[in-house]
């Protein structure tokens, strides 16, 4: 572990212990920054591992209550280890300048951390139309999983110092639609992006469509009347041409009535009384059945759309 976690474990838990001098302030470490700065110190010396992103927001708020400058050496340690790296020079340039005690080993550690931290920082400015904007930027390293820090809430402009590499940031604002930069920042460099957050559309109302008209029984059960109506409307003209003709063939073979020995007269009359009777029947029966089902079809199309509308839930009335 770290000089400045050494350091933080005897300042967490020296009972009377002073803040030593930060531009001239020496106010006493408050019980409740020395409860947060014992929490972050348990939470760096996790027997399942160190947990640094914990351990950084007990630092902070230790920080926040208190702030004495001895506490900036493990907020800077926590923040480089999150790649929070403009975070880190700040914490740790201020702790070098303010704190006058430090071991010399951990000095010259802390010295040699900040000058690779300063010479790979890439600065990020983030400018949102709208305020209280969040703001996440997403590492994806070469190695490991990605690495993601939180910042905001953002008003107006921020400006973050990370690590190089490839980033993927994202804004939010509550009501409007996300907006995404991604980008693969070189050390050294500064990038900067203006945000102009679109607000979400509503979504379109839901309007109830009006039911089809229903296949039930009955419709169909009258279309089928109608077909059948229709062939027998068919079936009786072509018996009637065949009436017709068998008139003419008579006319033809018998003319002024009077026929050969050899012609069957009655045979083909006969014949031709049964041509005429099926056409008779089977138009008038055709027709009957044809115009009932469309009867049917006038009177049911109806009842089948209040039906299905009532099913629905709607409410027609014809």
């Amino acid at each position: 572990m770290r000089a400045p976690i050494l350091l933080a474990v005897a300042l967490a838990l020296g009972g009377g212990l002073v803040a030593a001098p930060a531009r001239g302030d020496d106010t006493p470490i408050s019980e409740e920054a020395r409860a947060h700065f014992k929490a972050g110190v348990n939470l760096l010396q996790d027997p399942d591992g160190e947990r640094v992103e914990d351990a950084y927001r007990e630092f902070k708020a230790a920080y926040a209550v208190s702030a004495s400058s001895k506490i900036l050496g493990n907020i800077g340690y926590c923040a480089m280890r999150l790649e929070r790296d403009g975070e880190a020079i700040d914490a740790y340039s201020r702790y070098l300048r303010d704190v006058k005690d430090i071991d010399a080993e951990e000095r010259a550690q802390i010295t040699r951390d900040l000058s690779t931290l300063q010479v790979g920082l890439v600065k990020l400015e983030i400018k949102v139309n709208e305020i209280d904007a969040r703001v996440s930027d997403v590492r994806v390293p070469v190695k490991g999983g990605p690495i993601t820090n939180a910042y905001g809430p953002v008003r107006g402009r921020i400006e973050v110092g990370v690590r190089p590499g490839h980033h993927l940031v994202t804004v939010r604002v509550e009501g409007f639609d996300d907006a995404v930069w991604e980008l693969d920042a070189l050390a050294g460099s500064k990038e900067s992006r203006t945000f102009e957050m679109k607000k979400k559309q509503a979504p379109a109302p839901t309007v109830p469509t009006t039911p089809a008209l229903s296949t039930t029984t009955a419709p169909v059960g009258a279309w089928i009347t109608v077909g059948i109506g229709g062939a027998l409307l068919a079936a009786g003209t072509i018996t009637g041409i065949l009436a017709l003709g068998k008139t003419s063939d008579i006319a033809s073979a018998c003319p002024n009535n009077t026929c050969p020995a050899s012609y069957d007269l009655d045979g083909n009359r006969s014949s031709a009384r049964g041509l005429v009777r099926a056409t008779d029947f089977l138009l008038l029966g055709g027709g009957l059945i044809a115009a009932g089902g469309l009867t049917w079809l006038l009177l049911s199309g109806g009842s089948a759309r209040a039906t299905t509308a009532a099913a629905d839930g709607f409410r027609v009335r014809f």
